[in-house]
């Protein structure tokens, strides 16, 4: 995965980690705070902006992020919601952004001008939307950019030449859009650092400016899929070293044959051209993982060495996809109404490179479905299970997926991943999951999914991770939950009405991170602690857990440790002290007796700590 799409995934999962925590002093900036109301309105106030309360610090709204130092807002990350609208002029108004994300949204409109007030941006990424019209060139006028995703819109016109003038930028995203004309001459000479080019998916004409050889692409270059033309093999050189090149399903015409290519690259696809010559023999010395060079007027034997023996003979010549896979994939595109987002999903090509599909390299079935934040309605189509090879399965950030999970899916016998999150699926959690017996991940959660849990589960011997936190389940923990797999690293059941007591078989397991806050759960957990355990976080908050805390032994691994809102009695035991990278809340509960002395505890907030019987000590006031 290129380096850019990894920054943007990590700053997606910290907006989705971001929760309000208890503030008792307003930190925001009330001219910020104004701003962000302002957008909030001109959003029409959307429900994902709930926490959004003029009552709160804003910096901590959900997504939203604060500079510690100055408490400007320097990060608003707006993703995966629905949210109709223009980009709200008002965004200008908040002059300290760094980052700014809407992604994923349905907004509409233009790029208002406004945005170039913006002068300390770093990160824009306007990405999946409905946004229309020219690219606007004021975007340069953000000389400190160094990210600008505008993929996945609906912008016309050429590309301005002015983006060659971006001093800092480190990758450019204008792939998926409706562009037209020639690549900008200006592109051969970025007046800064060279960014990886992402220009895929448009209907860009004549030819790769020459000019572009004298760069170095440090990463990825992406021209697929436009109708460019002419002689590319000046983009190569053993002097190079990018790693990801597509120039694929364009009109390029050239002799590959003595093209030397750079060491760094890992993956290129050339498919669906006109190039002509034989493959040449530097391509063995690679350590290629993904080559592809079918559909084109190649002649000759392929270099013997490398990889190049391993790789599919369709990455040389036919269609890999296996037909059968490719009629119940189409079946499921006509199930969810033929939408947009499947568009790639043709019928006249291969299903292998389908947007959200992937092959077994080997077998050339289908093994992974991941279909993801997408505007799809209806219900999970029974034709899944006419995948028989299908390993990873994934509907994730579909709110009008509703309905209930079909039996069918227990035919998916060689189903070792399963994400259902983040949807409308509601009903009880079905107990014939537990047929599916190589799973290793279940995720059901952020679903309308009651009633309690199936005992059944507990029969999934091979889960290392089970999440279903944020649904509306009820009753206690199954007894059967006890004879757990040890081999359960993660379990997430956060955020529901459970109730009763953890089952005590427990203690025997060893988990990574175990959530549980929000329900009523009750009784006595430290067994789930100790010395020779690896836990890392242990979120247990608001819940009625009563049990002594004093003699518990907590593990050096233990970086999160969350019991506030229970009815803990005792103090807080010493080897807490030694755990360097803690975090720790116990607040609102009744403990009594003086913080230990050492670690993390006297630096972080009070809040942490107070609302007890007579806890006292740093931070909290000294002891009488």
């Amino acid at each position: 995965m290129p380096t850019s799409s990894l920054f943007i995934i990590g700053l997606s999962l910290l907006s989705f980690l971001s929760l309000p925590s208890p503030s008792l002093s307003e930190t925001c900036n009330p001219n910020d705070k104004k701003a962000l109301l302002k957008i909030k309105k001109a959003l029409n106030d959307p429900y994902i902006l709930n926490s959004w309360d003029p009552k709160t610090d804003c910096c901590n709204w959900y997504v939203v992020d604060c500079d510690p130092k100055t408490h400007r807002i320097t990060q608003l990350h707006l993703f995966a919601a629905n949210v109709p609208g223009q980009i709200p002029e008002a965004i200008s108004e908040l002059p300290h952004l760094e980052f700014l994300m809407f992604h994923k949204l349905n907004l509409t409109g233009q790029i208002p001008s406004s945005i170039t007030k913006l002068t300390n941006l770093k990160l824009l990424d306007l990405s999946l939307n409905h946004l229309s019209g020219p690219i606007p060139s004021f975007l340069t006028q953000l000389k400190n950019l160094a990210f600008l995703d505008l993929s996945f819109n609906n912008f016309t016109g050429s590309i301005p030449p002015s983006f060659s003038e971006f001093q800092y930028l480190d990758a450019l995203h204008l792939d998926r859009n409706g562009l037209a004309g020639s690549i900008p001459v200006s592109f051969g000479k970025f007046t800064g650092q060279v960014p990886d080019l992402f220009l895929s998916h448009n209907q860009l004409t004549g030819e790769v400016p020459r000019s572009l050889g004298d760069l170095n692409f440090t990463t990825q270059l992406d021209f697929s899929r436009n109708k460019l033309q002419g002689d590319v093999s000046f983009l190569f050189g053993t002097n190079k070293s990018v790693q990801i090149v597509d120039l694929s399903r364009n009109m390029f015409e050239f002799d590959l044959s003595k093209v030397e290519f750079p060491e760094s690259l890992t993956s290129l696809d050339l498919n669906h051209n006109r190039i002509t010559g034989s493959l040449p023999e530097g391509l063995a010395k690679l350590s290629l993982q993904y080559l592809n060079v079918s559909y084109n007027r190649l002649c000759g034997e392929i270099p013997t060495g490398g990889r190049l023996q391993n790789m599919d003979y369709t990455s040389y010549f036919h269609n890999r996809c296996n037909p059968d896979d490719k009629k119940i994939l189409l079946k499921i595109k006509e199930a969810f109404n033929n939408p947009y987002h499947l568009a790639s999903w043709d019928p006249n090509t291969d299903c292998c490179y389908w947007y959200v599909v992937e092959c077994d390299r080997k077998t050339n079935r289908i093994n992974n479905l991941h279909l993801f934040a997408a505007n799809v309605s209806g219900q999970i189509p029974e034709s899944i299970s006419e995948l028989p090879y299908l390993e990873s399965l994934t509907f994730h950030k579909i709110t009008n997926l509703t309905g209930t999970i079909p039996r069918s899916l227990t035919r998916l016998t060689h189903l070792k991943s399963l994400r259902i999150s983040w949807t409308n699926i509601s009903g009880s959690v079905p107990s014939f999951l537990s047929e599916l017996k190589n799973l290793t991940f279940l995720d059901l959660s952020f679903n309308n999914f009651s009633g309690s849990i199936p005992p059944s589960l507990a029969n999934l011997k091979n889960l290392d991770g089970l999440r279903l936190d944020r649904n509306k389940l009820t009753g206690a923990i199954p007894q059967s939950f006890g004879d757990l797999s040890a081999s359960l690293q993660y379990l997430y059941l956060s955020h529901n009405q459970l109730s009763g007591t953890i089952p005590r078989a427990w203690g025997d397991l060893n988990f990574t991170s175990i959530e549980l806050q929000r329900n009523r759960i009750e009784g006595d957990i430290s067994f789930l602690f100790g010395k020779n355990k690896t836990i890392q976080i242990a979120d247990f908050s608001r819940n009625m857990l009563q049990f002594d805390i004093s003699n518990v032994e907590f593990p050096d691994s233990l970086t999160t440790l969350d019991l506030n809102h229970n009815r803990i009695t005792g103090s807080l035991p010493d080897n807490l002290a030694r755990l360097d990278s803690l975090s720790l809340n116990v607040s609102y509960n009744r403990l009594c007796g003086r913080i230990p002395v050492g670690g993390r505890l006297q630096t972080l907030d009070y809040t942490s700590y107070f609302h007890n019987r007579c806890l006292c000590g740093a931070p909290l006031p000294d002891c009488k």
